[in-house]
């Protein structure tokens, strides 16, 4: 069953970013901001391909109005389309998935930024590109862990993004996300398994949490500042998963 349903999902999956994609490609053709047309047109594929995927979303906190810098953990491949469902912002994504079929290219006409992690010249053009998509007044959220990790707190942050906002009185909003699943936090399988897993089951549970805008003068300052709070929201929302994991609702 659990297979018949991944493989349906991936169905969907095709079948509704195809629509996206060519609505996406439309809009373009019409000029002026095609851009704020494509995100919105991605943000209604966000939700709609979440209720497909069986992926129940549990927000705490506001999302406050204005241009800033969102900064998260990071646990599942799924975790920008999470965050997406609620804010308007250009994600930093690694360089490969410009190269996923159909994704790549959604990604593209919809507003990602791209970096190859490993490779000094491109993290510096990425500094670059987030300046300029503030300065066009759009967010941008990134994942300063630089991968996904499974362990109770999230990794090291990497401080690039927190330099260019300090330097340029960008507010940071931190992000923290957390599934019910431990086994949805995705280190060991490939994407493919990692997949099968989480979306041939029944559904997925998370929680995702938006901090207030911290301000700070130095990246270290506000690297240091979102670390704790994500840290600390992190351990708060796997305790309530935790503690109410015996009577959860079913999926």
């Amino acid at each position: 069953m659990n297979q018949i349903r991944a493989w349906l999902r991936i169905f969907l999956f095709v079948t509704t970013i195809s629509i996206g994609i060519f609505l996406c490609i439309v809009s373009a053709l019409f000029g002026g901001r095609y851009l704020d047309r494509n995100m919105k047109i991605r943000l209604q594929w966000i939700r709609v391909i979440t209720k497909c995927l069986g992926l129940k979303i549990e927000k705490l906190g506001t999302v406050p109005d204005g241009v800033f810098l969102f900064t998260s953990n990071h646990r599942s491949f799924i975790d920008p389309m999470v965050a997406l469902h609620y804010i308007s912002a250009f994600p930093l994504a690694k360089a490969e998935v410009n190269g996923y079929p159909l994704v790549g290219f959604g990604a593209r006409m919809t507003g990602v930024l791209f970096v190859q992690r490993h490779d000094l010249q491109s993290r510096r053009d990425a500094r670059t590109s987030i300046e300029k998509t503030w300065e066009k007044g759009y967010s941008v959220l990134v994942y300063p862990e630089g991968t996904t990790h499974n362990t109770p707190t999230p990794g090291p942050f990497r401080r690039g993004s927190f330099e260019v906002a300090a330097e340029l009185d960008i507010p940071v909003v931190p992000i923290a996300i957390e599934f019910q699943d431990p086994s949805d936090h995705w280190t060991e399988r490939t994407l493919l398994q990692q997949y099968f897993y989480q979306f041939g089951k029944a559904g997925s549970r998370c929680r995702i949490v938006f901090g207030s805008p911290l301000t700070g003068y130095e990246g270290d300052e506000l690297s240091q500042k979102s670390k704790t709070w994500i840290d600390a929201t992190v351990a708060e929302s796997r305790k309530a998963f935790d503690e109410r994991e015996d009577n959860v609702v079913s999926l």
